[in-house]
């Protein structure tokens, strides 16, 4: 027969079903605990890129490409039809100032010279000829000019004497008449004679002026061809490196063709090229930075061309360290344009911040967490950001891509 349970078992059976039941719930507890830190998302420091908020000046710039070129360029250029019969440098040799490059074929130019010389030489003989027959024609009409001269002293000279006559009733009216009329007409024709003098002098002027002008634009010409037969010689005005010539012996060249191109490679600028979506933003004198790599050099537009190509403005920018080491022919570069200024603002290194709801979102580090927060950018240089709402000095953001994060209030850290 069955006896009764005592009522101490039960109660201890009781409390033993409590106290089990209890530590399985903390366990619960504890293990969901454990699962939600294992669940929320955490990054290592070691593989984040942070920066601090620093105040100091800031710069807004206009991103444009840039080449490295020389400073100063010799380009010669052919000065006559010809050709080319002989090369003397190829590209990469140093020239000397003074030094010719190659050889162009000048016997036609040098024809033409000595043409010119004897044309010139013709034109003079023809002056003094001319001056020579007209300087005898002046001779001849002067000594007219004296006969006639005695002629009229004399005719006056007889006038006045018959009308002497005729007043003492020695000579009649018609004697009288015939002396002074005889004395007119010698009057008459030593005044044709000074004009034919005259006419003579200003025939002798006016032809040697005419003589005179074209000798002078004949030697012009031959100044002119002298000139060209002496650049044809085809020598740098200045030291350097040759950079490009043309290619084979023999090639036909017009005038005005480049021949050759002698560059200074001891000093460069800069050739820019910008969309020309910003070309009212940019403007000769305008303060400029050149990048490459790691290193930064100051420079200004130096001029900017006026045309549009392709969409793109052309500028050149003049360098303050224009021989600088890391400088060299053809070297790809940035530039950039500086459009605005602040002296003292708040600043973060540029990186890839992110854009929520208009805004943009950066992620600060506060302990061992990386907390969400919204900011407000201003001027933006090529490696900094304006701070103008958001973030205060001292604070450390994370620079590094956090798109996979933009949803996350907080991210934690280990």
């Amino acid at each position: 027969m069955d006896r009764p349970i005592a009522q101490s078992a039960i109660r201890t059976r009781r409390w033993r079903r409590l106290g089990l039941l209890a530590l399985a719930l903390s366990g619960l507890v504890l293990l969901l605990a454990a699962l939600a830190g294992w669940m929320q998302p955490s990054l290592r420091r070691s593989h984040l890129r942070t920066a601090h908020v620093t105040r100091g000046p800031i710069a807004e710039t206009l991103t444009a490409s840039g080449t490295v070129v020389p400073a100063h360029e010799h380009v010669i250029t052919s000065p006559i039809d010809t050709r080319v019969t002989r090369i003397l440098l190829s590209p990469g040799d140093p020239v000397a100032s003074g030094q010719a490059v190659l050889l162009l074929d000048v016997t036609e130019t040098r024809l033409a010279l000595d043409t010119l010389e004897d044309r010139i030489a013709l034109k003079e003989n023809e002056r003094a000829r001319a001056q020579l027959d007209l300087s005898g024609q002046l001779e001849e009409l002067r000594g007219r000019q004296e006969v006639k001269t005695l002629e009229l002293r004399s005719c006056e000279f007889e006038a006045a004497r018959n009308r002497q006559y005729f007043e003492l009733g020695l000579f009649s009216q018609d004697e009288v008449r015939k002396a002074e009329t005889d004395a007119e007409r010698a009057r008459i024709e030593l005044r044709q004679l000074e004009a034919s003098i005259a006419n003579a002098e200003r025939t002798l002027r006016a032809r040697q002026e005419g003589l005179d002008l074209e000798i002078a634009i004949l030697r012009k010409e031959r100044e002119e061809a002298a000139r060209r037969l002496e650049l044809a010689a085809a020598t740098s005005e200045r030291a350097g490196i040759l950079t490009w010539i043309v290619p084979s012996e023999g090639t036909a060249v017009r005038r005005g063709d480049e021949i050759a191109r002698i560059s200074d490679l001891s000093a460069f600028r800069v050739d820019a090229t910008l969309s020309d979506v910003h070309a009212a933003r940019v403007h000769p004198g305008q303060e400029a930075v050149v990048r490459t790599g790691e290193t930064r050099l100051s420079g200004q537009v130096a001029s900017v061309r006026p045309t549009v190509e392709n969409g793109a403005v052309t500028l050149e920018v003049s360098l303050d360290e224009p021989s600088h080491p890391v400088l060299r022919h053809n070297l790809r570069v940035d530039v950039y344009l500086v459009t605005a200024r602040r002296d003292s603002t708040l600043r973060l290194p540029r990186g890839p911040f992110l854009a929520r709801d208009g805004r943009h979102v950066v992620f600060v580090v506060e302990g061992d967490h990386a907390r969400r927060r919204a900011v407000r950018l201003g001027l933006a240089s090529y490696d900094e950001f304006e701070i103008l709402a958001g973030l205060q000095e001292g604070d450390e953001v994370i620079i590094s891509d956090m798109s996979d994060y933009m949803n996350l209030k907080e991210v934690k850290l280990r």
